[in-house]
C-alpha cells in the first residue's frame, strides 16, 4: 500500500471524525435544552404551555429516533428505533405526556453513554496501534546488521531485536528465546516467554536477550488497515 493511499485514508478519517464531533455537540446541546424544557413543564406558571413543552422535548431530543422509527414502520422493519417510536407515540396519544418524554430522554441518554464507551474503546485501540519502533536492525545475506526505518522493512526480511528494544513489526522468531513485555498490547503484567517459530506482535518489548525474527507484515499496510477498523 502506497504512502499516498495511507495519507488519503488518514485525511478521510480525520474529516469524518471532525464531522462526527460537530454532530455530537449539536445533539448534546439539543438534549440539554430538552431536559431544561422538561423541567420547566412542572412549573405551575407554565401550566397552559405544558403540551407545547412536551412536544418540544420529543422533537428536540428524539427527532432522529422518530424519523428513523417512522421509516422503519413503513418498511415493516421492527427494530429498536421502531419500537421506541411506537412507545412514544402511544404514550403521547394516551395523554401520558411526561412518560413519553421520559422514554425519549432515557433512550437518548443510553445512546450517549454507548457512544462514549465506543469512543473510549477506539481511543485505547488507537493508542495501541500507534505504539511502534522507528527503526529496525536488518540482517542481510552476509549477516551484516543495518539500521533502517521501519517503513523500509519488507515482508520476510530478517531482523535482530536487542534487549530493551521494541519489536518493530509483526514477526515470527527464527532463532533464540526471549521474555517480552506485552502489557501495552494485552494488559498482562507478567512477561511472556516466546520461543522459536512463535509469532509476536509489534509493540512488544524485549526484556532480556537478543533474538532474530522474520517480519510477517509491513508497517504501512498494518497502520492503514488498523485505522480503517477504528472508523467502523
Amino acid at each position: 500500500m502506497s504512502n499516498d493511499t495511507c495519507k488519503s485514508c488518514n485525511h478521510y478519517h480525520t474529516h469524518g471524525n471532525e464531522t462526527k464531533e460537530k454532530s455530537n455537540k449539536k445533539d448534546i446541546i439539543l438534549y440539554i435544552a430538552s431536559i431544561i424544557i422538561f423541567i420547566l413543564t412542572f412549573l405551575p406558571i407554565l401550566e397552559n404551555y405544558k403540551i407545547v413543552g412536551y412536544l418540544l422535548v420529543i422533537i428536540l431530543s428524539g427527532y432522529e429516533l422518530i424519523i428513523e422509527g417512522i421509516k422503519n414502520i413503513f418498511k415493516l422493519n421492527f427494530e429498536e428505533d421502531t419500537l421506541m417510536t411506537i412507545a412514544v407515540i402511544a404514550a403521547f396519544c394516551l395523554g401520558e405526556f411526561p412518560e413519553s418524554c421520559m422514554v425519549v430522554l432515557l433512550f437518548r441518554l443510553g445512546e450517549f453513554l454507548e457512544e462514549k464507551a465506543v469512543e473510549n474503546s477506539n481511543r485505547n485501540i488507537k493508542s495501541i496501534v500507534e505504539i511502534k519502533a522507528k527503526t529496525a536492525n536488518i540482517i542481510d545475506e552476509k549477516e551484516n546488521i543495518k539500521i533502517v526505518n521501519v517503513e523500509e522493512v519488507k515482508i520476510g526480511e530478517k531482523i535482530m531485536i536487542k534487549p530493551g528494544e521494541m519489536v518493530p513489526l509483526d514477526c515470527k522468531i527464527l532463532k533464540g528465546t526471549a521474555n517480552l513485555d506485552m502489557s501495552s498490547l494485552t494488559g498482562e503484567s507478567m512477561p511472556a516467554n516466546v520461543k522459536e517459530n512463535e509469532e509476536i506482535l509489534s509493540g512488544s518489548i524485549n526484556l532480556n536477550r537478543k533474538f532474530d525474527m522474520r517480519s510477517t507484515e509491513r508497517l504501512q499496510k498494518f497502520n492503514c488497515i488498523s485505522n480503517s477498523r477504528l472508523s467502523i
